[in-house]
């Protein structure tokens, strides 16, 4: 779960990759692993119209509609005896307003014009991508949900999407928006709904990055902790992962270069107005969550 422009992209494999070393103790079965599961997506976003006529429906239902969670959960978990593990990572907003697929809410105009204040506190925004609180109360009594927070440096964030929104300063309203519609969310659901256990964990992106270390050793211990805090959190059994990290680059954008000095000017009194507010708060004494803004 991120903003855009906070790696999913990048992340998304390394959570992949453990998830693919997992074995479950109980039936000696290797995970079943999908990081791109069409019903998924379909009953978040409202996606795959042919596939949800398929299934008996004229078009893609709110997310929290019943019989359309229970037709999508038949799809997703198939009593096979095995463990299923989904990972979607569509951020926050996503897409264009003219965006092809089939989002129940697209990007709206009227963000552009919006305070983050107003965004956050709009419908349409808290159903872009998808409304998460109607989906873990839709599904939780179904299948374990676990939240990866993603947070990476805020100039680093808005840098790497500069043109979007029409350019840097307003889409760094819109992102604050989203900011702010994550953190409530975050802020109300700690929890599991069913089994009490932690819904969401924090992963800062910067103690990813090779560049934030002095030396290589540095950034295996660090990326082999962040690893087995995921896999604890996740309650998987194996935090090992010699490739996890196989296909993860840093991203060489020196967003004080990538963007004029006045937008870092006008993104650094934006950066101040997120204090308190971003990033959410790691777990104490974990080094590798207390993420930088």
């Amino acid at each position: 779960m991120g903003v855009e422009g906070a790696t999913h992209h990048g992340f998304s494999p390394i959570i992949e990759a453990l998830a693919q070393q997992q074995i479950d103790p109980e039936s000696g079965l290797k995970y079943i692993v999908d990081s791109n599961n069409s019903p998924l997506k379909a009953g978040l976003f409202g996606w795959f119209h042919a596939r949800v006529r398929a299934w008996g429906f004229l078009s893609p239902p709110e997310l929290g509609d019943p019989a359309f969670v229970r037709r999508v959960v038949k799809e997703i978990c198939p009593n096979d005896g095995k463990k299923h593990v989904l990972i979607e990572w569509t951020s926050f907003p996503s897409g264009h307003e003219d965006d092809k697929r089939t989002y129940r809410v697209h990007r709206q105009h009227e963000w552009l014009s919006m305070t983050p204040e107003e965004i956050a506190d709009s419908d349409e925004a808290l159903r872009q991508p998808a409304n998460m609180t109607a989906f873990i109360e839709a599904y939780s009594p179904y299948v374990d949900i676990k939240f990866m927070v993603l947070s990476r440096p805020f100039l680093e964030t808005i840098a790497s999407h500069k043109r979007f929104d029409g350019g840097p300063e307003i889409h760094s309203n819109v992102i604050r928006g989203f900011l702010l519609i994550l953190r409530r969310f975050l802020d109300a659901h700690p929890f599991d709904l069913v089994n009490g256990s932690r819904l969401w964990t924090l992963v800062c992106v910067e103690r990813v990055m090779a560049k934030h270390y002095e030396n290589a050793e540095d950034v295996k211990v660090a990326r082999r902790n962040i690893l087995f805090n995921l896999a604890d959190f996740l309650g998987w059994p194996e935090g090992e992962c010699p490739h996890c990290f196989d296909t993860w680059r840093d991203s060489r954008k020196d967003p004080l270069k990538v963007l004029s000095p006045h937008f870092v000017d006008i993104l650094e009194d934006h950066k101040k107005l997120l204090d308190g507010l971003w990033p959410p708060p790691g777990e104490e004494g974990v080094v590798e969550q207390q993420c930088g803004l």
